[in-house]
């Protein structure tokens, strides 16, 4: 860089010399200098070229470079189903699963708490409860507001009486054959198991037989002791947890 622009200099200094001793400084030497501050100009700009050419160029790879070894967790799942399926494995398990889903279906978990009746107890409950936050609907109107009192029973009425007995027990079965026969015509039954399995019985018993999964409805009853039989009064649920007595079949069966 310093070699350019002495070379620069040197010229400029034997044209000046060569301007005056031919006596042209007068108007000739403001041209020489506009001359040299072209090439003074173009040098800049020449060398600022260079610079950002160089900061642009391609320094190419810098150190060796791993392949990633990571495999795709698909493709480890896919790989071990493979494999279990070659074995049978896969075959095996897929029955299992089916087994478990049919026996989950047709004998559910029992209630846990539920023990059958010792002492008759009969209690209220009341549905009411307290709203905790304003209710709007679609239009963004209010139609219940935060600390409203409601009572579901004042809109809809208990359409059936329910029950809730241990489809194991053969006694509080019996009983519920009887309930069936003595409600013919009046208001109908729901039979709800804490026990049992509720697709043989309902084609035993031609009707629908629900149950409480994980104790939802006995819990918010506050049923403790099966059979239990809850009815409407008025705005309230009665419910009545039975001790039955010894049922006339099963005294039969155990004398044969």
């Amino acid at each position: 860089m310093r070699i350019e622009f002495s070379i620069l200099y040197s010229v400029f200094r034997k044209v000046v010399a060569t301007a005056a001793s031919h006596r042209f400084l007068g108007s000739s030497l403001k041209h020489i200098c506009f001359f040299f501050a072209f090439l003074i100009t173009d040098y800049s700009l020449r060398q600022s070229w260079a610079l950002n050419t160089a900061q642009a160029k391609d320094l190419g790879v810098q150190g060796a470079i791993a392949p990633i070894e990571e495999i795709d967790p698909i493709e480890i799942i896919q790989q071990k189903l493979k494999v279990m399926e070659t074995s049978g494995e896969l075959k095996k398990r897929n029955l299992e699963l089916q087994e478990k889903a049919r026996a989950s279906v047709e004998r559910p978990k029992p209630v846990e708490g539920i023990t059958r009746a010792t002492i008759s107890r009969t209690f209220i409950f009341d549905p009411t409860y307290i709203v905790k936050e304003d209710h709007y609907d679609h239009q963004g109107r209010v139609f219940s507001k935060k600390g409203t009192k409601v009572n579901p029973l004042e809109n809809i009425s208990l359409s059936q009486n329910l029950i809730f007995f241990d489809g194991d027990d053969g006694e509080q079965l019996v009983w519920v054959k009887e309930q069936l026969t003595k409600n013919t015509g009046i208001k109908p039954i729901r039979l709800i198991l804490v026990r049992g399995a509720p697709i043989k019985l309902a084609e035993e018993l031609q009707i629908p037989v629900y149950f409480d999964q994980g104790g939802t409805l006995t819990t918010k009853l506050a049923i403790k002791h099966v059979p239990a039989f809850v009815s409407q009064v008025n705005l309230h649920l009665k419910i009545e947890e039975i001790v039955l007595p010894p049922s006339r079949e099963l005294l039969i069966e155990g004398a044969q």
